[in-house]
């Protein structure tokens, strides 16, 4: 009788302590994903930063990254320079501009706001860029810790999407 109250008594205390675990484990992670979206906070609002995709997504939503895509956006204080691959159907190109989607000019219509969404915070960036023969609307959802989604709106192109990581500029060697 002793050993079965000692046993059950051991089981308890040992529960407790895998709650309390548990609980401490919830609010360290929260305060970890805190952490991570005030550090991408400041890279958002220092305005240097780059866009690195990893996967791209046809107007129909279809994965196109067995084409295995290249392709980045930086940002500099008012300028946006990108080259992007682009897979989809294009309305009126001049002859031999049907390649990828290619920018470098000022920014225009900057916007940035934060909203919550369940549990997290998401950070959304928007802009407009004239380029050569039409102007491209991106927009661009970022999440802590850096993962993002880039949805790019164009005059004479069909909508394309992409996902990948924001991080700081690499100086070039």
């Amino acid at each position: 009788m002793k050993r079965l109250f000692f046993i059950s008594l051991l089981l308890a205390s040992l529960s407790l302590s895998l709650a309390a675990q548990k609980t401490n484990s919830k609010a360290e992670k929260a305060a970890q994903l805190e952490q991570e979206f005030q550090k991408t906070l400041e890279l958002i609002e220092s305005n240097h930063f780059q866009f690195e995709l990893d996967q791209v997504y046809s107007q129909g939503g279809m994965d196109l990254s067995r084409f295995n895509p290249r392709g980045k956006i930086t940002i500099t204080d008012s300028i946006a320079k990108g080259h992007l691959p682009f897979f989809g159907r294009a309305y009126s190109l001049p002859y031999g501009e049907g390649g990828g989607v290619e920018f470098d000019g000022t920014m225009k219509e900057q916007s940035q706001k934060i909203v919550h969404k369940k549990k997290r915070k998401i950070i959304y960036y928007r802009f407009s860029i004239p380029a050569k023969n039409d102007i491209y609307e991106i927009s661009m959802e970022i999440a802590g810790g850096g993962n993002c989604s880039v949805n790019l709106h164009s005059n004479n192109r069909a909508h394309i999407s992409y996902s990948g990581i924001i991080r700081p500029i690499e100086k070039e060697k």
